[in-house]
């Protein structure tokens, strides 16, 4: 088996005995802490009770990632504005100097109108906030 899918399959499965719990957390911990050195991660940018890549190009790639798939299906209040909402707060609560004055969801609201011109029919997504807003009351 790969290691990351075996990596993965722990960090999945929760122990019922509250110290191992601990034991695996703290483990997952290490074990990421060490995948974020052995990729080129500065230690400063890693947390060290979560072993999570804080860096700047971490923030980048999480950013762009929500862009591009709001770029590409648009965006529902159910469901991507909530989503996009909740990894931008992750990343204010570790790094809120990245964060500041950067909104997500405008820039990839702006990538989806630009998409869908650029492929010349109406979108599809009847949920889509840009081409189906709400009505107002």
């Amino acid at each position: 088996m790969r290691a990351n899918l075996l990596l993965m399959h722990y960090a999945r499965s929760a122990l019922d005995c509250p110290s191992c719990e601990a034991d695996r957390l703290t483990s997952m911990a290490d074990a990421r802490i060490a995948i974020c050195v052995a990729s080129g991660v500065a230690i400063e940018d890693i947390d060290p009770a979560t072993g999570y890549n804080h860096s700047r190009a971490a923030y980048d790639r999480a950013r762009a990632s929500w862009i591009d798939v709001i770029r590409q299906h648009g965006a529902s209040e159910f469901h991507e504005v909530r989503d996009i909402a909740w990894a931008r707060g992750l990343w204010a609560g570790k790094r809120p100097e990245f964060v500041e004055g950067d909104d997500w969801l405008i820039e990839a609201l702006d990538a989806h109108k630009e998409f869908i011109a650029s492929l010349g029919h109406p979108c599809r997504r009847t949920s889509c906030l840009v081409h189906f807003p709400a009505p107002t009351l």
